[in-house]
């Protein structure tokens, strides 16, 4: 009985362990979508990009990366490398420039749009963390 008492201890605190290592970024819940999308020239576009935090702390992003589609069809990828303080339980909007994908259809109206994005966050000023989110929806474009 005294053994199996000390076993299931050590599988618990063993358990224990191993969930507080986890870096618990998949129910982090950080969402990005496009809010709006300017054309400037023929390949030259703007996008406004809102990332909304749910969280009661604040995130840090270093940088991220974004895919996206309109209307299905490959649109462009943009990148933004200036780092942004997210506050907890608020949004803010980042505008970006990218250049129409090559052969991509010149869009104008309205059109739906999927967002692929790869945010880098930085955790505890001590590391990096990767966070993948996708988001969809329709976009007028102006």
């Amino acid at each position: 009985m005294k053994n199996l008492f000390i076993s299931l201890l050590l599988a618990l605190g063993a358990i224990t362990l191993l969930n507080g290592c986890s870096s618990g970024l998949e129910s982090l819940g950080l969402q990005v979508h496009l809010v709006k999308l300017e054309k400037k020239s023929d390949d030259l576009y703007l996008a406004s990009l809102s990332f909304s935090n749910p969280n009661v702390g604040a995130l840090n992003i270093v940088k991220s990366t974004h895919t996206l589609l309109l209307n299905g069809q490959p649109a462009g990828v943009m990148e933004i490398t200036d780092p942004l303080g997210l506050p907890a339980q608020q949004a803010i909007t980042s505008t970006v420039m990218f250049r129409r994908a090559a052969g991509a259809a010149d869009i104008s109206g309205t059109a739906t749009y999927q967002l692929s994005s790869l945010v880098t966050l930085n955790i505890y000023a001590e590391n990096n963390e990767r966070y993948k989110t996708n988001s969809s929806g329709t976009v007028a474009v102006q």
